[in-house]
Protein backbone atom coordinates (compact mmCIF):
# COMPACT_ATOMS: atom_id res chain seq x y z
CA UNK A 1 0.00 0.00 0.00
CA UNK A 2 1.31 3.39 -0.46
CA UNK A 3 1.00 5.41 2.24
CA UNK A 4 2.35 8.63 0.74
CA UNK A 5 0.13 11.19 -1.96
CA UNK A 6 -2.37 8.93 -2.50
CA UNK A 7 -3.47 7.60 0.81
CA UNK A 8 -4.16 4.05 0.78
CA UNK A 9 -3.37 3.42 -2.59
CA UNK A 10 -2.50 -0.90 -3.97
CA UNK A 11 0.93 -0.53 -5.38
CA UNK A 12 0.84 -4.25 -6.12
CA UNK A 13 0.38 -7.98 -4.63
CA UNK A 14 2.02 -11.24 -4.66
CA UNK A 15 0.35 -14.49 -3.44
CA UNK A 16 1.95 -17.69 -2.23
CA UNK A 17 0.93 -20.48 -0.06
CA UNK A 18 2.73 -21.08 3.34
CA UNK A 19 3.52 -24.21 2.83
CA UNK A 20 5.82 -22.97 -0.08
CA UNK A 21 7.54 -21.56 2.77
CA UNK A 22 7.57 -24.34 5.43
CA UNK A 23 8.77 -26.86 2.54
CA UNK A 24 11.99 -24.64 2.36
CA UNK A 25 15.20 -24.88 4.41
CA UNK A 26 14.60 -23.64 7.95
CA UNK A 27 10.97 -23.19 6.99
CA UNK A 28 12.88 -19.83 5.76
CA UNK A 29 12.70 -17.32 2.57
CA UNK A 30 15.55 -15.10 3.17
CA UNK A 31 15.89 -11.60 1.07
CA UNK A 32 14.33 -12.78 -1.71
CA UNK A 33 13.09 -10.26 -4.37
CA UNK A 34 8.95 -10.62 -5.40
CA UNK A 35 7.56 -8.91 -8.80
CA UNK A 36 4.08 -7.42 -7.69
CA UNK A 37 1.03 -6.94 -9.62
CA UNK A 38 -1.83 -4.50 -9.12
CA UNK A 39 -4.90 -6.58 -9.88
CA UNK A 40 -7.09 -3.19 -9.67
CA UNK A 41 -4.78 -2.15 -12.76
CA UNK A 42 -5.89 -2.61 -16.40
CA UNK A 43 -2.28 -4.23 -16.65
CA UNK A 44 -2.94 -7.06 -14.40
CA UNK A 45 -0.11 -8.77 -16.17
CA UNK A 46 2.53 -5.74 -16.02
CA UNK A 47 4.99 -5.76 -13.16
CA UNK A 48 3.90 -2.93 -10.40
CA UNK A 49 7.11 -2.85 -8.54
CA UNK A 50 9.92 -4.65 -6.72
CA UNK A 51 9.51 -5.90 -3.00
CA UNK A 52 12.48 -7.64 -1.13
CA UNK A 53 11.49 -9.96 1.71
CA UNK A 54 11.98 -12.60 4.32
CA UNK A 55 9.56 -14.58 5.95
CA UNK A 56 9.87 -17.65 8.46
CA UNK A 57 7.00 -19.93 9.09
CA UNK A 58 7.37 -21.99 12.47
CA UNK A 59 5.02 -24.62 13.71
CA UNK A 60 5.38 -25.54 18.08
CA UNK A 61 8.32 -27.70 17.88
CA UNK A 62 10.39 -25.83 15.02
CA UNK A 63 13.45 -24.10 16.42
CA UNK A 64 13.52 -19.92 15.60
CA UNK A 65 15.23 -18.81 12.80
CA UNK A 66 16.80 -15.77 13.15
CA UNK A 67 16.11 -13.48 10.14
CA UNK A 68 19.44 -11.24 9.75
CA UNK A 69 19.65 -7.63 8.30
CA UNK A 70 20.19 -8.22 4.38
CA UNK A 71 24.26 -6.69 3.91
CA UNK A 72 23.82 -6.44 -0.12
CA UNK A 73 26.31 -9.08 -0.98
CA UNK A 74 24.39 -11.22 -2.95
CA UNK A 75 23.63 -9.74 -6.19
CA UNK A 76 20.18 -10.86 -8.01
CA UNK A 77 19.50 -10.87 -11.43
CA UNK A 78 16.29 -11.55 -13.35
CA UNK A 79 16.07 -15.41 -12.61
CA UNK A 80 16.12 -14.72 -8.40
CA UNK A 81 12.92 -12.59 -8.94
CA UNK A 82 9.52 -14.47 -7.83
CA UNK A 83 6.92 -13.60 -10.57
CA UNK A 84 3.23 -13.55 -10.18
CA UNK A 85 1.18 -16.37 -12.82
CA UNK A 86 -0.08 -13.44 -14.09
CA UNK A 87 2.74 -12.03 -15.07
CA UNK A 88 4.74 -13.52 -18.85
CA UNK A 89 7.79 -11.59 -18.57
CA UNK A 90 9.63 -11.11 -22.40
CA UNK A 91 13.32 -11.92 -21.99
CA UNK A 92 15.56 -9.70 -24.94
Amino acid sequence: MDKGFFKEAVIGAYDFDIAYIYFMKQHTMFHQWIALSNPESANFDEVAGYLKLSVSVACSGDEQVQITEDDGGEKGDEESVLMPASIKPKFY
